[in-house]
């Protein structure tokens, strides 16, 4: 039976009817490729755009607008319109540029803000930063040349959006990259199924079957990284399925050859073997 079908239909047909992947070895390597593509679109969309949609929903601009206190860093001295205090035990943000209100030097805040991972302190005058269970560094404003303002910060927001679109195009294009080459190694282990089946495919024939065999691994991949908590060694598991669907596709080919051979006696297929 010859099936016509269209990308989409080959998507669902790969993920639940794993007796068509022996139509998908009719596919012509052109067609292989434009689906790897839009499979990789598709999971890249749910992968990592969704996700930053999500935290963008109401615009960057907004968020800072409505989030951001008014600040101003100009001649060395820095100004904001408000006192800002964040501690959740692991992380502390204390920024109080009240000319009144100065923190002691690096060495001095360092043993009160030893049991924190990151610590940033900001006054009038200078910056003290704890990252990683570091030690604590000083820097002065004065010392940055440096000028800055909410207006400012403002202003880069489209060239960050910008900077967002160039680095999801590279991600998508590395992530692409992968897919293909992890297809390989599916091939690779497809080979010793297929030897251990006694059933003979070429290696772009299991290539093929690859990725084909990677579509459903990878909506569960994607599915997963929306979880609180990781899987330890999900990537084991994610390969494993898909060389699981390439013996199943396998042994679906299988029977049916036998089948045929036991309908119309034909023992001359060389994919066969005794």
């Amino acid at each position: 039976m010859v099936i016509e079908m269209n990308i989409f239909k080959e998507m669902g047909l790969a993920v639940y009817s794993f007796k068509s992947y022996k139509e998908f070895l009719k596919n012509r390597k052109g067609k292989v490729f434009l689906f790897s593509i839009v499979v990789m679109l598709i999971y890249f969309f749910i992968k990592m755009v969704i996700p930053f949609l999500m935290l963008n929903g109401s615009g960057l601009a907004s968020v800072i607008k409505e989030n951001v206190p008014d600040f101003r860093l100009e001649n060395g001295v820095l100004w904001v319109e408000e006192e800002v205090q964040i501690d959740d035990g692991d992380t502390c943000v204390w920024i109080d540029t009240d000319p009144d209100e100065v923190f002691y030097d690096a060495d001095e805040m360092e043993e009160y803000y030893d049991g924190y991972t990151n610590v940033w302190l900001m006054d009038s005058e200078k910056m003290l930063i704890k990252s990683n269970n570091n030690n604590m560094q000083q820097f002065y404003f004065a010392d940055m040349d440096a000028e800055f303002s909410k207006e400012d910060l403002m202003a880069l927001v489209p060239s960050f959006y910008f900077i967002m679109v160039i680095i999801m195009i590279i991600c998508y294009v590395v992530m692409t990259a992968l897919f293909f080459f992890g297809v390989l190694f599916v091939a690779l282990l497809g080979m010793i199924v297929a030897s251990c089946m006694r059933y003979q495919l070429t290696f772009g024939q299991l290539y093929l079957l690859g990725v084909y065999s990677r579509v459903l691994p990878l909506l569960i991949k994607a599915l997963v990284s929306y979880l609180p908590f990781t899987i330890p060694y999900f990537w084991v598991i994610n390969f494993g399925l898909s060389v699981v669907i390439i013996g199943i596709a396998i042994k679906g080919m299988r029977e049916g050859l036998l089948q045929e051979q036991n309908n119309f006696g034909a023992s001359g297929d060389t994919r066969w073997m005794q």
